[in-house]
């Protein structure tokens, strides 16, 4: 059984920001598809939240995966899911796509047409599959709907409102599959602390954390 924790040390300074708070959060409705090379999940905002018109985009790095669609598949599960198993009632696999399982973090990038600007960073990506049967087997069905998680970091490469901000935060939501298809919808709320990074300490901190991540 894998854990995967991760410890962030970030010296955020508190300033007014975007709508007059450090704090932004979006909901997000989209999707994409493992099945793709690279797997790109993309969508829309919607309401509630404090972005209401713009977009997101998710990239999951695929180097080194299986292109044939049936080695594709089982790749995935042996790698990221089939070890990861939690019983209970039900029981559940995860699926973890970063840089421990695969050698790099997510991409992610933000379009805010509601303030104007974008912003982009790094993310990890945990997916959730309930074993509805608890038997320890992944039956026919138990992969077309879940959940999914991760935390989200910031890099300091903001344009128009966001430019010169850093940050990170978190995002959580579920996706859904008409199967046997394997395209994913995802719906997730995505909640983001940013900071003023242009003072030369913070712009010290925040490239060196960039550098972490390219």
């Amino acid at each position: 059984m894998r854990a995967l924790t991760i410890v962030l040390a970030l010296a955020l300074v508190a300033m007014a920001s975007v709508a007059s708070a450090d704090f932004i959060w979006f909901t997000g409705v989209g999707g994409g598809d493992f099945m793709d090379s690279p797997p790109t999940f993309t969508g829309g905002m919607e309401e509630p939240g404090d972005i209401l018109d713009g977009s997101w985009t998710i990239v999951v790095p695929d180097d080194g995966w299986p292109t044939e669609p049936v080695a594709r598949e089982a790749y995935l599960w042996t790698t990221f899911y089939a070890d990861n198993y939690e019983p209970g009632t039900p029981g559940f696999w995860k699926g973890y796509f970063d840089p421990a399982t695969n050698g790099a973090y997510n991409t992610l990038s933000i379009i805010d047409n509601t303030n104007v600007g974008t912003m982009s960073g790094v993310t990890t990506l945990e997916v959730q599959v309930q074993d509805l049967n608890s038997n320890g087997v992944l039956d026919e069905g138990e992969f077309c709907d879940g959940s999914h998680t991760g935390i989200v970091i910031v890099i300091r490469d903001g344009s128009g409102v966001y430019d010169g901000w850093c940050g990170n935060g978190n995002f959580y939501g579920s996706y859904s599959k008409d199967c046997p298809g394997t395209y994913e919808t995802w719906e997730f709320g995505m909640y983001l602390w940013i900071a003023d990074c242009s003072t030369p300490v913070e712009t010290t901190t925040w490239g060196s954390i960039k550098a972490l991540y390219q």
